[in-house]
């Protein structure tokens, strides 16, 4: 007997999600506001689909845009990354 996982179409949702996040974030027209908005969402999503990585660079980038208010675009190389490992 094979058990379903449950959290199937719900990692389904999710990884639709972050093919959007990523091109949003790509996007340089994209607002520091909506870019933090799409940061801290990522930072407590994606650990409960097992993507720890991803929600170990979303929180540091999410506590410095607390910080700092704002972040070159290379703060995001990191993230961005690994969000394209994910989507692939």
């Amino acid at each position: 007997m094979t058990t379903a996982d449950p959290l199937a179409p719900l990692r389904a949702k999710f990884l639709v999600r972050v093919a959007d996040d990523l091109a949003k974030l790509r996007a340089a027209e994209t607002s520091m506001k909506d870019r933090h908005y799409i940061v801290h969402r990522l930072a407590g999503a994606a650990g409960v689909f097992g993507y720890a990585r991803i929600t170990d660079l979303a929180r540091d980038l999410d506590d410095l845009l607390l910080d700092q208010g704002d972040a070159p675009p290379e703060a995001f190389a990191d993230l961005i990354a690994a969000l394209e490992g994910v989507a692939a």
